[in-house]
Formats: C-alpha cells, sequence, structure tokens
C-alpha cells in the first residue's frame, strides 16, 4: 500500500492495479468503492421524485423545467470549483497530504481503477441531503425543481467521468474533445483542466 503519510506530489505517477486504501476495516474499504450503476439507482430516483414536489408544489411545469436547466448549469460551476479548489486544494503539511491523497490523490495515482470513479454513496448522499435543504429553504417549493437539474448535474458528472476513462473510441467529437481535456488534467499538468462534465469554465477562467 502507499505510504500516504509521506508528502504526495502534486503530479502522481498514474500506476496499473489497485489499491486496497483501508487494509484493516473491510467495512470502509468496500464503502469506498463504488459503481457508476450504483449512482443511477440511487439518484434517478431523487431526481423523478424532486420534480414531482417541485410540480405539486404549485411552481408548474414550464418553471419547473427552467429550474432543472438551471440547476444543471449550477452544477458545473459547482463541479468546476469543488474540482479545483476542494480536490487540488494546496496541501502544505504531511496530514494535508494524506487528505488531499485520501480524497482524491488515488484517482490520480490509479486514473483507471474502475470502481473509484464516481464518488461514494457515503459521501454523495449527505451532501444531496445538505444541498437539498439549502435550496429548498431558500426557494420553497421551486428548490425543488433546482435541487433536480443539480442532481441530474452530478449524475450526467459521474456518468461522463466514468466514460472519458474507459470509453476510448467514440463517433462523438464533443466526447472526444472533453476526454482529450480531461486526459490532460490527469497526464500533462493538474493545475489546468478542472472541468470533467464540460470545459467550459476552464475557458472562462483560463485554466
Amino acid at each position: 500500500m502507499t505510504d500516504t503519510n509521506k508528502p504526495i506530489p502534486e503530479h502522481l505517477a498514474p500506476q496499473q492495479g489497485e489499491l486496497i486504501m483501508f487494509e484493516n476495516n473491510r467495512f470502509l474499504e468496500r464503502m469506498s468503492r463504488m459503481r457508476p450503476t450504483t449512482v443511477l439507482i440511487v439518484y434517478l430516483p431523487v431526481i423523478a421524485v424532486s420534480i414531482y414536489l417541485s410540480i405539486a408544489g404549485g411552481t408548474g411545469v414550464l418553471p419547473t423545467l427552467g429550474l432543472v436547466l438551471a440547476g444543471a448549469v449550477f452544477w458545473t460551476f459547482f463541479e468546476y470549483f469543488f474540482h479545483r479548489f476542494v480536490f487540488h486544494f494546496n496541501a502544505t503539511t504531511p496530514f494535508q497530504h494524506k487528505i488531499l491523497f485520501t480524497i482524491h490523490g488515488v484517482h490520480h495515482q490509479y486514473p483507471n481503477a474502475k470502481d473509484r470513479l464516481v464518488m461514494p454513496i457515503t459521501v454523495s448522499i449527505p451532501l444531496a441531503v445538505l444541498f437539498s435543504l439549502l435550496f429548498v429553504s431558500t426557494m420553497g417549493d421551486a428548490g425543488w425543481g433546482f435541487f433536480a437539474g443539480f442532481g441530474a448535474g452530478y449524475v450526467s458528472y459521474d456518468m461522463m467521468h466514468y466514460a472519458v476513462h474507459h470509453v476510448q473510441n467514440s463517433k462523438f467529437a464533443l466526447f472526444r474533445k472533453i476526454r482529450r481535456h480531461h486526459m490532460a488534467h490527469h497526464f500533462r499538468d493538474t493545475r489546468l483542466g478542472f472541468g470533467v462534465s464540460s470545459y467550459f469554465w476552464d475557458r472562462v477562467f483560463r485554466t
């Protein structure tokens, strides 16, 4: 197992195979791994129920669809911000390097590990509850529509992230461009290219 007590350099050398992160805790090790199908099973019903709650709460069909779109767009900014400033924060101590490796560095060192490409539900569910409460408390029932779009953006992000690592040949030019963008982040410069489902904000912020 990689010694996470040592400082982890920003540019991690990619390796093949798998990494056992929690050797002495099978439960934590199992919960640190997640298949993309789990994300679909958990969150597609949540998105559908959120759309229903928005419409049933009096928001209306067309306004709810607009909120879903707005929430999805907001997700792309959140994805960029979170990846850039949380997943790649400037670690300065051994403990911070260990945290950085645990939350994201492991993905850079083992970029093709199939069950470490989507966020574990033990992390994503608490975040989903937090954001749903935030949106509904500030927007009322209309917040459910916005949350549905935010959740759809998250699901799209996880599916895209899995695809760009494991779908090498695609007839879709946009997908190939997104894949090249993300591979450059992994193998050229991890200080650039923070968008995964989109490279829009990288262009806006010149990263």
